[in-house]
C-alpha cells in the first residue's frame, strides 16, 4: 500500500484510527499536538486531553508524555502528584526513560533507595542516563544503597562506552 502523499492525507489516516480507538494512535495524534506535527496547530492543552484517553486505553507513551505536562504544567494544571503517578505507571509497564525519570523525580524527593531501584530498571534495559545514574549512586555516600567503587566503575564504564560525558569525568575520577 502507497504511503500518505501530504500531511492532510496522514492526519485523515491517523483520525481514522482514533475513531477506532487504536491506543497507539490515540497516543501519536497527541504528539501531534504537542509538536505542531501533520499541519494541526500546536496545543499542549489538546494533547495532554488526547493523552488522557490513551492513558486510559493503558498506552505506555501516553502515560509518560501526559506526566510530563503534568510535571512542568503546560496545557495542564500544574500537579507533581498526578506527575508522579503517570511516570510510576509507565515505568511500572517497563519503560525505560519513564524509570529514569521516576528516579530522578524520587531522588529529587530524597526516596534513595526507591529511585536507586527505578535507576536500575532503567539501566539493566540499557537507557545510558540509567546507567550514569546507578554509577553515581554507588559512589555518592550509598545514595539508596551501599558505596560499591567496583559497581559504580561497571555502571559509568558502561555509560561512557556509549559516550555518556558525565560518566566519562566520574570514571576518570574513580581512576584517579
Amino acid at each position: 500500500m502507497p504511503g500518505p502523499g501530504s500531511h492532510a492525507e496522514s492526519l485523515a489516516r491517523l483520525r481514522r484510527h482514533v475513531e477506532n480507538e487504536v491506543p497507539e494512535a490515540i497516543s501519536l495524534l497527541g504528539s501531534a499536538y504537542r509538536h505542531g506535527l501533520l499541519g494541526v496547530v500546536k496545543s499542549d492543552k489538546k494533547a495532554a486531553k488526547i493523552w488522557k484517553r490513551a492513558v486510559e486505553l493503558k498506552n505506555v507513551d501516553a502515560m509518560f508524555q501526559l506526566a510530563g505536562l503534568y510535571w512542568i504544567g503546560s496545557g495542564v494544571k500544574l500537579d507533581k502528584n498526578k506527575a508522579m503517578k503517570l511516570y510510576r505507571a509507565a515505568a511500572d509497564r517497563g519503560d525505560a526513560l519513564a524509570q529514569f525519570n521516576l528516579g530522578i523525580l524520587l531522588r529529587s524527593e530524597k526516596k534513595f533507595e526507591e529511585a536507586f531501584r527505578y535507576f536500575a530498571l532503567a539501566a539493566n534495559q540499557g537507557y545510558t542516563e540509567g546507567e550514569a545514574s546507578l554509577g553515581y549512586c554507588y559512589t555518592a555516600d550509598g545514595e539508596g544503597t551501599e558505596v560499591d567503587l567496583g559497581k559504580a566503575r561497571y555502571w559509568y564504564a558502561r555509560a561512557a562506552a556509549k559516550g555518556h560525558q558525565i560518566a566519562i569525568d566520574d570514571l576518570a575520577g574513580l581512576d584517579a
